[in-house]
């Protein structure tokens, strides 16, 4: 089986992994975070990490010949689950019926404490 990493220009860079991996037609996106290129995190709080973070899984996905319409599956962790309706206002923007399958959990602290968001996905290309 062959695995094709998959890391673009245009993101942060990963520090010993990649940003993306696909096998065949599924892409597996690792964790995103709201860093913009050079691993600053975005100011603005949680929704504007979670757009900066949408748009990072979008630089990833087009590396990988696909886009959110490709998606079927996500896992959202948050800080604070109380940022759960805001994070799902902002989800819509981003994708259209029919919805990727969710899953949201609450975690006490992400890879560096000022981080309130971090998404993975999954998407298959026909």
């Amino acid at each position: 089986m062959k695995k094709e990493s998959i890391s673009p220009k245009g993101i942060f860079e990963p520090m010993g992994w990649s940003h993306a991996v696909k096998v065949a037609n599924t892409i597996y996106l690792a964790g995103m975070v709201g860093f913009d290129e050079q691993r600053n995190i975005v100011e603005g709080g949680f929704e504007a990490q979670t757009i900066k973070t949408f748009e990072n899984i979008k630089l990833v996905l087009e590396a990988a010949g696909a886009s959110l319409k490709d998606v079927v599956k996500i896992t959202v962790y948050v800080t604070d689950m109380d940022n759960i309706i805001k994070f799902r206002e902002i989800r819509a923007r981003y994708f259209s019926p029919p919805m990727p399958a969710s899953t949201g959990v609450e975690v006490s602290r992400l890879i560096l404490p000022e981080l309130l968001v971090e998404i993975e996905a999954i998407a298959v290309v026909n």
